[in-house]
């Protein structure tokens, strides 16, 4: 049986050009017109889509100010909070000396601070129309504090629970500033003497203070001593107990007497320039079992203005 043949007669010029058609070929040409039919229906489809996303996309963008101006105030929030916490840092280590109890080790604070960071770019971040600023970012701003609180709340137990069993150590613990006023014009550690310029271990600091100003036992305890020398003029020492004692030095005026109980916040003298001295001011020392530590790491009311 023959197979049928289509005739295809298409106009040439003049003349007239007759094409033959197999049913197998027309049924080749009558696929690859539909395939490519549906081929530019799907990209058209496709890029009317995406024009009508991008579209919503952009209105969107233009609408969220709103949505920016409260996620930059949210941001800006964040960052006082992290401010915050960073005092509260330097407390807990203060709370921490004043109670006698370890500082947090670094690797636990670090472990309890970190955490697996969110890298994936939240969808919202799209529909921010700041590129400088990510919903993602703030999310892992927020978790990072979100560990930093739970830390600083399992810390701030452990001390209160040292409160509670230490009363009687934390009264004897110095933890005050020895006075209310001044500059430090020298730390704890090695500088130069003011008077020969060799470098020498300085054992305390040295608050810069008016002559008169009043100077305050920093702890309870029981005056040791009240004399004077050349180095350090009129002196005071107290015994706190638990280890403790304090020494204040080149005084103008002293109010205590030996074995005298003073309280924490008494007044007990007043800053002068008496002995090896340059300028009015109180020479202050916090001794441990007679080692001599840096006092700075007993001012839990706050630092004196460093100049």
């Amino acid at each position: 049986m023959k197979q049928p043949k289509f005739l295809l007669t298409l106009p040439n010029r003049k003349n007239f050009k007759t094409i033959f058609l197999t049913r197998k070929k027309l049924a080749w040409i009558t696929i690859s017109i539909t395939a490519l039919f549906f081929i530019l229906l799907f990209i058209s489809i496709n890029y009317l889509s995406e024009i009508v996303y991008q579209s919503k996309l952009a209105r969107i963008k233009k609408s969220n100010n709103r949505l920016v101006s409260t996620i930059y105030d949210l941001k800006s929030r964040m960052q006082l909070m992290e401010s915050d916490l960073n005092v509260l840092l330097e407390k807990d280590q203060a709370l921490r000396t004043y109670v006698d109890i370890p500082a947090i080790d670094k690797d636990v604070r670090k472990l309890g601070i970190g955490g697996k960071a969110l890298i994936k770019a939240s969808e919202f971040d799209k529909l921010i129309p700041d590129k400088d600023i990510r919903m993602s970012d703030l999310s892992n701003d927020l978790d990072r504090l979100a560990r930093v609180l739970k830390l600083e709340k399992a810390s701030y137990e452990s001390i209160y629970d040292a409160f509670k069993h230490r009363s009687d150590q934390i009264q004897s613990t110095p933890s005050i500033r020895p006075v209310n006023t001044g500059y430090i014009t020298d730390g704890f550690g090695y500088r130069r003497d003011p008077f020969n310029g060799k470098r020498r271990f300085h054992y305390g600091i040295d608050i810069s203070s008016p002559s008169g100003t009043p100077v305050y036992a920093t702890a309870d305890g029981v005056v040791r001593s009240c004399n004077s020398s050349v180095t350090y003029g009129k002196i005071v020492k107290l015994d706190h107990g638990f280890g403790y004692s304090t020494v204040y030095a080149h005084l103008s005026r002293i109010l205590v007497k030996p074995g005298e109980v003073v309280k924490r916040g008494q007044k007990i003298a007043e800053v002068g320039c008496t002995g090896r001295s340059t300028a009015p001011h109180l020479h202050y020392e916090v001794q441990q079992f007679g080692i001599r530590k840096n006092p700075l790491d007993y001012f839990f009311t706050g630092y004196v203005e460093s100049m």
